[in-house]
């Protein structure tokens, strides 16, 4: 009897048929796992910003970086620059849409809180009273509440101007939240970067539910 050497049709659209089924269930546990990759950067890059403005906190008399609002030369984590290795290298996160032109134009995947970088002033440039601003690290009420910096909306611009929020029209409307940070940048959620240092993170939906 002859012994057979080659595959039949059948055996080979079997093998093909096998080889779909595991690419299948493999490529979106790689696609899964290249995400998380990419969530863990950006927590560490919210981390060593943190780091960086309590130590800028320290020098500067409690204040913490203020934002490009009055002066449109830098965005604020140029200001973090001494106190960190490399700012180029986390002020763009990897899974930023704009970051290769954020990083051109001198801006940033992140943006801070506009109350805790951005003072209300009213026509004459002099603070409105009562305004709720924590410009001190220190003197933040409730730091591990407080977020300090979010991750930026895909909506905003790449220049160095769109470097904190307006979190005081956020009342309007959850549009008005989604023209500055963008919550699902992670699939469910995204990293927040608290007052107190710690980063954490927090699904879109609660958060809504929350403003």
């Amino acid at each position: 009897m002859r012994r057979r050497d080659a595959f039949t049709l059948i055996e080979l659209l079997v093998v093909i048929a096998i080889i779909g089924v595991l690419a299948a269930m493999l490529l979106p546990a790689l696609a899964r796992a290249k995400s998380k990759s990419k969530a863990t950067a950006c927590l560490s890059n919210l981390r060593q910003i943190g780091l960086a403005m309590r130590m800028y906190a320290d020098d500067e008399s409690g204040f913490l970086p203020g934002s490009s609002h009055a002066a449109l030369t830098n965005s604020w984590v140029f200001s973090l620059a001494p106190y960190v290795e490399n700012a180029d290298h986390i002020r763009i996160y990897g899974g930023d849409k704009k970051g290769a032109d954020r990083l051109a134009n001198r801006g940033t995947s992140y943006i801070l809180n506009e109350y805790t970088s951005t003072p209300a002033l009213d026509p004459f440039g002099d603070p409105i009273p009562g305004d709720p601003s924590y410009l001190k690290l220190d003197v933040i009420p409730h730091p591990t509440d407080t977020i300090l910096a979010f991750e930026i909306s895909d909506r905003q611009g790449t220049g160095t101007g769109q470097d904190h929020t307006h979190s005081r029209n956020w009342l309007n409307g959850w549009s008005r939240v989604l023209d500055d940070i963008q919550p699902d940048r992670h699939g469910v959620g995204v990293n927040y970067l608290f007052a107190d240092g710690h980063v954490q993170f927090l699904k879109a939906k609660p958060l809504r539910k929350s403003i």
